[in-house]
């Protein structure tokens, strides 16, 4: 397994893109974060892609800009953008928030528009765990069964939104292991709403172990990346922690 750092394109010009990517080449991949669809699209290519050929460094999984359903013709063109930048970072993953709505309201884009592409271009789109009974799919088992029944949509396993005990986390990811392409790692504070907290946060109780959730994933041979993703507070603890997890974790 590897270890990434999600970081946001600066869409609105508020931070050199360059040296936001810079700072984890020691990590050795990244993942590439769009959040404003009408301002993804107005962002070059070309400014996007350009750190990656000076540095020394990937990208793990593009995070596809958020979405609604009543404007699907946005999302066609989101989707078709996001394509051309992955292709270009030699990256087969886009991870993708199941959106407020009805899984049939998307479905026919799915299959005539979107799926085709994603087998030509040798991509997976992976759905972010949300359990949100609002939202496509339904529940966070919704997701799993779709998922089990198609090769192209995979799993982007979200800890800090998945408001289980940890063994039930466990069952999860023991039973789903084949469909999950990608974790985000964060850690949740026990009893609470707070999430998005570093994983070995020290001043509140926790609700999750991730020595034993790594090593549960190191026995099961998973060999995907695991997304670091904080709240911007806590940014300054992203490459620390990321270092140290790659140094204990990380086959060479």
């Amino acid at each position: 397994m590897k270890f990434s750092i999600r970081v946001s394109f600066p869409e609105s010009g508020k931070y050199n893109w360059f040296e936001a990517v810079k700072k984890y080449k020691d990590i050795g991949f990244i993942e590439v974060a769009f959040l404003d669809s009408e301002l993804f699209l107005k962002a070059g290519i070309k400014e996007i892609v350009e750190p990656f050929k000076k540095i020394d460094i990937k990208a793990s999984s593009i995070h596809f800009a958020q979405f609604k359903l009543s404007n699907l013709d946005l999302f066609s063109s989101v989707f078709n953008k996001t394509v051309k930048i992955a292709k270009l970072l030699g990256c087969d993953s886009i991870v993708i928030h199941p959106s407020m709505g009805k899984y049939e309201a998307i479905k026919k884009l799915l299959k005539e528009k979107i799926e085709p592409v994603l087998k030509n271009e040798e991509l997976y789109l992976c759905w972010e765990t949300f359990e949100s009974k609002k939202r496509i799919f339904g529940s966070i088992e919704g997701m799993f069964d779709f998922c089990k029944n198609t090769r192209l949509h995979r799993i982007c396993y979200d800890f800090s939104h998945v408001h289980k005990e940890q063994e039930d986390i466990l069952n999860d990811l023991k039973e789903n292991i084949n469909i999950i392409k990608i974790f985000h790692i964060s850690n949740r504070v026990k009893n609470s709403i707070k999430q998005h907290y570093p994983i070995y946060y020290s001043e509140e109780e926790m609700a999750l172990d991730f020595n034993k959730i790594f090593t549960f994933l190191k026995r099961k041979g998973f060999n995907g990346h695991l997304v670091l993703e904080y709240l911007p507070r806590f940014h300054p603890q992203l490459l620390p922690d990321g270092l140290i997890l790659k140094d204990q974790y990380e086959e060479n």
